[in-house]
């Protein structure tokens, strides 16, 4: 049997653990369940945000989500940069 069969797993979270487990050496991406995300939402965004790969979220073992890491500085560079836009914006209205 796989080492991931779902037949020998003493939980859905040990299942997933594992396959985690599996694939985080890998160049892949990691995989959750819904009850993972769920129930240990600071783990796992800090487990995303650390290997800096995507995640797969799963429900009933159908893909239902993917969670991309932002990188650092990506969401305030933005913000920045939009409202420099805006106040520019505003200025030359005025």
């Amino acid at each position: 049997m796989s080492d991931l069969d779902p037949a020998q797993a003493d939980s859905p979270g040990e299942l997933s653990a594992r396959y985690r487990a599996s694939r985080v050496d890998d160049d892949l991406a990691l995989v959750y369940t819904m009850r993972d995300l769920n129930q240990q939402t600071a783990r796992v965004m800090s487990e995303i945000d650390k290997t800096g790969k995507p995640a797969f979220i799963t429900r009933h073992g159908r893909f239902v989500a993917i969670i991309t890491p932002l990188s650092p500085g990506q969401v305030e560079s933005r913000v920045l940069a939009e409202l420099a836009r805006e106040i520019t914006k505003r200025r030359e209205e005025a």
